[in-house]
């Protein structure tokens, strides 16, 4: 199965049949595009809301500025539907700004996932600003029961070069190298890999290149534009 899906990963992931996936590795929005909470939208106007033990989602989320609670209702909305979806064992590796992890380690932990690992991207570039500038970012591991590795032996400190800013298809966009570090490792051969927000594709290019199979969702029809045209542009690599 490889599909492209443009649509609210949230409405769309509900489609996805129980027990079919078996890794999921997404990088979803930070919250981190205001300073302060008063600079960021409410949740209220975000259109959040609980209900019967469900989640809806009403077209509240337009940027990155959306509010610590609002990211930490829609994690754990997501958080309930990757358990249902995940076969026994199967992994969901979540990108995470280091602000935001104290809040979505334990919504997702209350989900029935566990957590496993804290892994950490090194960019081997430093970023802009003074100070301690940042040269890293997270990435959050959890599984559904005991977590099963594959293939590749990994390391939870990865050095990978960032996207330059010339060659960036989206303004998050993860390096391929990185993504397939990653896959290697949760992911079993010729298995189903799912990215909710998948963006310009980087995780669904490394995925064909690994011969695994794919599903990405991504509300932006430019995007899914942009990752149809790489996926068109990327062979499957044989490996002896």
């Amino acid at each position: 199965m490889r599909n492209l899906i443009i649509g609210d990963s949230l409405e769309e992931i509900k489609k996805i049949p129980s027990h079919s996936i078996d890794s999921i590795i997404t990088d979803p929005p930070y919250c981190s595009g205001g300073f302060t909470e008063a600079q960021k939208k409410s949740a209220q106007k975000q259109g959040i809301r609980e209900s019967a033990g469900t989640y809806q989602r009403l077209g509240w989320f337009d940027s990155d500025s959306m509010t610590t609670m609002g990211l930490v209702f829609l994690i754990r909305a997501l958080g309930i539907e990757f358990h249902r979806v995940l076969r026994d064992g199967g992994n969901a590796l979540l990108f995470c700004d280091w602000r935001m992890y104290p809040h979505l380690a334990p919504v997702l932990e209350s989900t029935g996932m566990r957590l496993q690992n804290l892994i950490i991207w090194d960019k081997m570039d430093l970023g802009l600003g003074r100070g301690f500038r940042a040269q890293h970012e997270l990435i959050m591991q959890f599984s559904k029961g005991k977590a099963q590795y594959h293939t590749y032996k990994g390391r939870n400190v990865i050095s990978a070069k960032r996207v330059t800013p010339q060659k960036r298809l989206h303004p998050t966009e993860k390096p391929i190298e990185l993504m397939e570090q990653l896959i290697q490792v949760v992911t079993p051969p010729e298995g189903t890999i799912l990215d909710p927000f998948c963006g310009s594709g980087s995780t669904l290019v490394a995925a064909k290149r690994g011969g695994y199979d794919y599903i990405g969702i991504d509300r932006e029809p430019e995007y899914i534009k942009i990752t149809r045209e790489r996926l068109d542009a990327t062979e499957a690599i044989e490996t002896v």
